[in-house]
């Protein structure tokens, strides 16, 4: 214990509680500066949304895929024939409280020998996980049309490890994975159906989940426990002089 006095008051610093308030006040500002990067990456998304629209609908080729990577929420366009077998259903998807699957069925791409993985929208799930939803995909060719979309790196304990029975069902689709598993040349890239499209499901494409300031309220919030974690600790750690009693007994 280290005493040591600053005007009338004395500071009683225990080691102990002084790593761990230092520990929970750097974390909290870790957060804070995530929430910051976060709220960041989501306007960044927005934006190119925003310049996406402008350019308006392009046809998809495959000398513009790495281009396309660059440009998230890119509309395009092109005709392509479904893999009657081979789709992902993307579990624990929720629709207005239901549980359910995003089905990602592998469109052929023209004068090219790489498939496109396209998300055709949500599928309510049965009341038992044995029970798959009822998937019927178009066998004549198509018109597709939807936007680019990368998914975000999912933070997992571990690796995923699905069994190759079709469909699929996978907690995230990581593009590695659906590369891995189909035995196909994916697209960097995932395209979701546009809402308008005569076939698919349930669409439900918000820009980003969580607006950019949501985040930069976090990281305010993150900001604040670690000055009151701070504030706190001062005042435990202050021991005030106590007032003498000269009243006669």
């Amino acid at each position: 214990m280290t005493t040591f006095s600053v005007g009338s008051n004395k500071f009683r610093l225990n080691p102990f509680a002084l790593l761990v308030t230092l520990l929970a006040i750097a974390l909290m500002i870790k957060l804070g500066f995530w929430q910051l990067s976060r709220g960041a990456e989501k306007q960044a998304i927005m934006d190119q949304h925003i310049s996406a629209t402008s350019v308006g609908t392009l046809p998809l080729q495959d000398e513009q895929l790495l281009e396309l990577v660059k440009s998230p929420q890119q509309t395009v366009t092109w005709q392509g024939q479904l893999h009657p077998r081979h789709y992902f259903l993307i579990e624990n998807k929720i629709h207005e409280g239901q549980v359910g699957y995003e089905v990602i069925a592998l469109a052929t791409l023209p004068a090219s020998h790489k498939y496109v993985p396209v998300n055709l929208g949500w599928v309510p799930a049965a009341a038992e996980r044995t029970t798959l939803p009822k998937v019927t995909l178009p066998e004549q060719p198509l018109q597709l049309a939807g936007h680019v979309y990368i998914p975000e790196q999912p933070f997992l304990l571990s690796a995923q490890q699905p069994e190759l029975v079709w469909p699929v069902r996978l907690l995230y689709p990581e593009l590695r994975l659906l590369t891995e598993l189909s035995g196909y040349a994916l697209t960097p890239f995932i395209v979701r159906l546009n809402d308008n499209a005569e076939f698919g499901y349930i669409r439900d494409w918000p820009i980003v989940v969580m607006k950019p300031e949501k985040h930069y309220a976090y990281a305010l919030q993150w900001f604040g426990l670690a000055f009151a974690a701070l504030v706190v600790f001062l005042f435990a750690s202050c021991k005030r002089p106590r007032l003498k009693n000269f009243a006669k007994q």
